[in-house]
């Protein structure tokens, strides 16, 4: 694909792929060995460090792992990433931490030595706390998704900060798959840093196909203010037959800025010079699925479970375009359904999904696809409440055993987001 300079360069993918990876190095400091010529070898002296995870994966398995390394005293400034991994792996991230120091417990209490390889099979987010993604890649031969940043530009980790690299590898032979993960991060002395930079990290998990069905997942998050995206990557499981990504300019306008069909080998789309997305445009994402399974498929981060990612570094670096949040830190974002319930109906479902499942899963999404698309502010209102609701005045009682209690108090909390979809009416 080619449009005014802008390069889509083809990634090759291996199926999906989770890695318990071992430290190959001193374990409080990143790779500075030669990875030889097969892989990946470090930055030169000066000019940045390596991060690296490798593990043995038994036959017929999948594995996630996590390893934790800390950024040294001065901090960097990521100019940008080289990213190498073996076949049999489906991703290796990289996320930064509120961490200043290396943990000794996880966010659920447990011991774990988190300077060598340890399982995350629940993914890296449910174990350490995360406050953003740092690149890597979700693709076998992929440039990654922070490849090169123009002159100038770069992200800016703090001083000690503490990272989290992740790794996902399936290994479908009949003997052991010997993984090894590297990521390179290259730097730049912070008095050449003109412009700080930030990765978009779009993520719709309200997602659901029925068994041997069909399905589609649609989000959009507002831009607050003007940035510029130097490149853009899809991230879809098996399931997944189409993914668009389009720009809904202020005025109206709609424009393609990403399209694949591809699953297993989602292309970057590079873009020079970087495309605007300027302030008070919209961005959305949508996903479509053909399930050919007997079961139903939610969102989740094994190759059992789907996924709807859009990714991408860009510039000026901007907290609420990245997390699609408010000024408060409240989400943002807005789930467009494509079914024909009403507000009353959609409003009532949500309750009965919730009593059924004791939270909110395949039926409170299922809900929300069968809501008809003009609804999609009011149902995402909904939601949105109801999520935030959960996790603060509603807690106590959400974690209780009784899942009416829970829907009685989110009703009562919720009460204008919920009466305002009602009056939305019918489609």
């Amino acid at each position: 694909m080619n449009d005014g300079g802008n390069r889509l360069k083809s990634i090759k993918y291996i199926v999906l792929i989770t890695a318990l990876l071992a430290p190959a190095c001193a374990p409080d400091e990143p790779s500075t060995q030669s990875a030889g010529k097969s892989l990946l070898d470090p930055p030169t002296d000066g000019s940045g460090l390596q991060y690296r995870m490798t593990s043995t994966i038994a036959p017929g398995s999948e594995s996630y792992g996590c390893r934790l390394f800390q950024v040294p005293p001065e901090g960097l400034v990521i100019r940008g990433q080289d990213v190498a991994f073996g076949p049999g792996g489906h991703h290796v991230l990289l996320y930064r931490t509120p961490y200043r120091a290396i943990p000794s417990q996880d966010e659920q209490g447990v011991a774990v030595d988190a300077l060598t390889e340890h399982d995350c099979s629940e993914g890296a987010t449910a174990r350490w706390k995360v406050d953003a993604v740092l690149g890597g890649s979700e693709s076998f031969g992929s440039v990654g998704m922070l490849h090169r940043l123009p002159d100038g530009v770069g992200v800016v980790l703090e001083p000690n900060v503490v990272l989290v690299m992740s790794t996902h590898y399936l290994n479908t032979r009949s003997a052991p798959l010997e993984v090894d993960a590297r990521i390179n991060m290259l730097t730049m002395p912070r008095e050449e840093l003109r412009i700080e930079a930030g990765l978009l990290y779009m993520d719709n998990r309200a997602l659901r196909v029925p068994p041997f069905g069909e399905a589609s997942a649609r989000m959009r998050c507002p831009v607050p203010e003007d940035v510029h995206v130097v490149s853009l990557q899809s991230h879809m499981h098996a399931r997944g037959v189409t993914f668009e990504a389009s720009l809904l300019a202020p005025s109206g306008t709609t424009t393609s800025i990403y399209s694949t069909t591809s699953w297993q080998e989602p292309p970057v789309r590079e873009l020079d010079p970087p495309l605007l997305f300027p302030r008070g445009s919209t961005v959305e994402m949508r996903c479509d699925y053909k399930n050919t399974e007997a079961r139903p498929v939610a969102y989740g981060l094994s190759s059992s479970d789907e996924m709807c990612q859009l990714i991408g570094p860009y510039f000026p670096k901007n907290a609420r375009f990245e997390r699609c949040e408010d000024e408060s830190g409240a989400p943002l974002a807005t789930w467009v359904g494509s079914g024909k319930a009403s507000g009353a109906e959609t409003v009532h479902c949500l309750r009965e999904a919730m009593t059924r499942e004791k939270g909110v899963g395949y039926a409170y999404y299922d809900c929300v696809h069968a809501a008809c698309s003009t609804l999609a502010a009011e149902v995402s209102a909904v939601v949105r409440c109801h999520e935030a609701k959960r996790a603060a005045d509603c807690a106590n009682r959400c974690q209780g055993s009784d899942a009416g209690d829970c829907v009685s108090c989110l009703a009562q909390t919720c009460a204008a987001e919920e009466q305002a979809a009602r009056e939305a009416g019918s489609p």
